[in-house]
């Protein structure tokens, strides 16, 4: 069937893209508010103190900001402390981010609550923040960049000029030297080395990273660790359960393992599977350097891909009528 549109001849084929190609831009202008953004590992370390990829459930308050895939749950306080709002794109800014579900209590001493879910409970909002519901929360990207980190972490050597003092229990101790060409210095070593004893320290020139690869699927973290440095990074990149029993002030990534946070408390970013979480966490964050940090893209509107399908009709019919 022909239909005749400004002065000129179509099928119908034609129209139907055509008027799809108008609506998909409509939608798209309404999107433009939640367009997508990128964001790197090192966004995500420096702008969250407690990373759970899927479930948190604490009795211990973290006194910082927190993303949760999955479901929150238990009867501590979320105390973001004045923490400014982390932005994933997508308008999802807050210093509360929760894929799932809500149970218990947020105390919002400063920014947003971003939920995906449901709240049971009740979050205060003190800092004069807002409380959202029904978020498109990025779990999936956060999750994925998070893994790759790891695994990536993981392949590095020990850097030159960094000396691992760890044969004497009593006495664990780093000196990084000036680090590789991204100012990173990395160590190696097995789980065993933190399961027991005194952690001394970590030495380091100024503005040099320290990552520190921990092999072992289930580490026990069973030493002292009072020092607390934003520049160290404890990598579990092969735990898939990871136990804690003493402080420890420094930052650890095991997106992996299923944490169990005993006591002590930790002072950094901890970034987990699951966590049940028995003491604290607490500021400062991870601020270190990162190596090939490349932004992740959080996916766009669905308007936007909707207008994208409506020009890729409008190239074909062109080619047809060639």
């Amino acid at each position: 069937m022909i239909a005749a549109w400004g002065g000129k001849k179509i099928n119908n084929e034609e129209e139907k893209v055509r008027n799809l190609l108008v609506g998909a831009a409509v939608l798209a202008s309404i999107a433009q508010t939640a367009t997508a953004a990128t964001f790197t590992a090192q966004d995500l370390l420096h702008g969250f103190n407690n990373i759970v990829l899927t479930d948190l459930h604490a009795t211990a308050e973290t006194e910082g900001t927190i993303f949760v895939g999955g479901n929150y749950s238990g009867g501590a306080t979320v105390n973001p402390d004045l923490e400014p709002n982390v932005d994933l794109g997508g308008g999802v800014v807050g210093t509360f981010v929760v894929g799932g579900d809500v149970t218990g209590i947020a105390n919002l001493q400063s920014g947003n609550a971003q939920v995906g879910g449901s709240i049971t409970g009740t979050i205060n909002n003190n800092g004069g923040g807002t409380i959202n519901t029904g978020v498109s929360v990025p779990v999936a990207t956060v999750r994925s960049t998070l893994e790759q980190l790891s695994l990536d972490l993981s392949t590095n050597p020990d850097t030159a000029g960094g000396v691992a003092n760890t044969s004497d229990q009593n006495n664990i101790n780093f000196v990084s030297g000036a680090g590789d060409s991204d100012m990173i210095q990395f160590f190696n070593i097995t789980a065993s080395v933190l399961a027991n004893g005194t952690f001394n320290g970590i030495t380091a020139p100024a503005g040099v990273t320290t990552i520190i690869n921990v092999s072992g699927t289930a580490p026990v973290i069973g030493v002292n660790a009072n020092q607390t440095l934003t520049d160290v990074l404890f990598n579990f990149y092969e735990a898939t359960s990871l136990t804690i029993n003493t402080a420890f002030n420094y930052s650890i990534l095991a997106p992996f393992a299923d944490v169990t946070q005993n006591g002590g408390g930790i002072n950094g970013t901890v970034v987990s599977n699951n966590l049940r979480q028995n003491a604290e966490i607490r500021p400062g964050h991870f601020d270190g350097n990162l190596p090939n940090d490349n932004p992740q893209p959080v996916p766009v509107p669905p308007a936007l891909a909707l207008l994208a399908s409506a020009f890729a009709g409008v190239g074909l019919l062109k080619r047809r009528s060639k």
